[in-house]
């Protein structure tokens, strides 16, 4: 609006101007307007070009605010996953708690349970004289040798040649003696 009335008051100013015989003061006066004109449009164009620049950046600022939005909601959603493993870790962690007191009770009830057979074992060895290992491998040779000498004997018994003293009842005395001492071992896991 300034623009526009500098404007219409240096065209009055030169018609009036051009009718009164012209004289230095309003030549200098007349000049002066003439460079505050320029002066002005020179403004007005810079100022056009700021409102540019500022919409320009405003439509940067405002996609920039939309990125930053967006980049927030995802910070939310990664917020809540990262809850969620976390709750799940706790959750893990309290398991594994769990299992390691577990595994704890099982070994103390393992321990037990080796010194009751190593006693057990212990006692069996008192009532045989011989370590019960060896007295297992004892009635395994007897038991061989039984089934060994039943073969024989029923060779024998087919060629019609009887051996007598060996039969097959030969095999029941390591047998029921095997049976006692897996009687006597269950008693002791009993107890």
């Amino acid at each position: 609006m300034n623009n526009n009335l500098l404007l219409h008051l240096s065209k009055s100013f030169k018609h009036h101007h051009l009718h009164n015989h012209l004289s230095t003061p309003h030549l200098r006066l007349e000049k002066k307007v003439d460079e505050v004109l320029v002066e002005n449009r020179k403004l007005l164009d810079r100022e056009k070009k700021f409102e540019k620049r500022v919409k320009t950046v405003e439509a940067v600022n405002s996609s920039l605010l939309q990125r930053v939005e967006s980049d927030q909601a995802e910070i939310d959603i990664l917020k809540v996953k990262i809850a969620e493993l976390e709750e799940e870790k706790a959750r893990r962690d309290e398991q594994n708690k769990y299992f390691k007191l577990k595994n704890k009770e099982l070994e103390a009830a393992n321990a037990r349970q080796e010194r009751k057979i190593y006693m057990m074992n212990k006692v069996l060895e008192n009532m045989l004289g011989k370590s019960v290992q060896q007295r297992f491998e004892e009635i395994k040779v007897e038991e061989v040798r039984a089934r060994h000498q039943a073969e024989i004997d029923a060779e024998m018994k087919n060629k019609g040649k009887d051996i007598e003293g060996v039969s097959e009842r030969s095999i029941v005395p390591s047998t029921v003696l095997l049976f006692k001492i897996l009687d006597l071992s269950l008693l002791f896991l009993v107890f």
